[in-house]
């Protein structure tokens, strides 16, 4: 019993180890070698074909708008200074006709009420008031004036008679009108004349501003229109490029560049 005893131990740890020897020889899928992946079947891509060129042009691409913009002309200085009277207004573009309208048809009436009679003052104090302010009109502050002082030397010197008096009235009115210009010179110059064998007068040609709308046009970069030959087939691009005599195509018909060479 005691020898029993005392190998039975040894007889376990004996049939332990002989059961621990098959499962050393076992590799686990953990710790087994992977084998090397398989190298993918990749081709690498055709090379372009050289596509010679038919004919290529430049076009100049543009666009145009309409603008509101000012800019400077040349105007005669005639053209210039009715413009800008006109653009006064028509009390102050006229005073100083108005002014001998009102001289003219006050000497007018006050004529006629001294040398008249009470009844053919009454008869025609409108007609002559109307006609002098029209005459006034016309010959301006000036001529009143003249015509006054003219009516007045012609009836000293005419004894008294109408025909006198009046040719005096109407040198002086001329007269008159011809100082006050000469004095003050009429805001637009006279029209030159149209006699072809007269003077050529000088024009003189002012700097001026004028607005308005303007058609604006704006070119951008070339384009160039391209004609080439794939697979017998011929084709048109526009490329922003000169492509000379050649181009380099893809296998499926997309332009890759110029080919940089020429063609034999």
């Amino acid at each position: 019993m005691q020898i029993g005893a005392a190998i039975y131990p040894w007889l376990a740890c004996i049939a332990m180890a002989l059961q621990a020897v098959p499962a050393l020889g076992q590799i686990t899928p953990a710790t087994a070698p992977t084998e090397p992946a398989a190298v993918a079947d990749t081709e690498p891509p055709p090379p372009p074909v050289l596509a010679p060129v038919l004919y290529a042009y430049a076009t100049l691409a543009s666009t145009s708008t309409v603008e509101s913009t000012c800019w400077e002309v040349l105007i005669p200085e005639r053209q210039y200074l009715i413009r800008e009277n006109n653009a006064k207004p028509w009390l102050l573009r006229n005073a100083v006709p108005l002014i001998g309208a009102a001289m003219g048809g006050f000497t007018g009436g006050f004529l006629l009420k001294r040398h008249a009679t009470a009844a053919v003052y009454k008869r025609w104090a409108v007609p002559v008031i109307l006609g002098s302010a029209g005459a006034g009109f016309v010959v301006g502050p000036g001529g009143v004036t003249g015509a006054v002082i003219g009516g007045a030397i012609g009836d000293k010197l005419g004894k008294q008679k109408p025909l006198i008096t009046a040719v005096s009235m109407v040198g002086g009115a001329l007269a008159g009108k011809a100082l006050w210009e000469m004095v003050f010179p009429p805001a637009v110059p006279p029209a030159p004349s149209d006699d072809p064998q007269g003077d050529i007068p000088v024009e003189v040609f002012l700097r001026d501003k004028t607005c308005g709308t303007r058609l604006q046009t704006a070119h951008s970069q070339s384009v160039y229109r391209v004609g080439y030959r794939f697979n017998d087939e011929e084709r048109v691009a526009e490329l922003p490029y000169d492509p000379g005599e050649a181009l380099l195509v893809s296998a499926g018909g997309d332009i890759t560049g110029p080919a940089r060479k020429r063609l034999d």
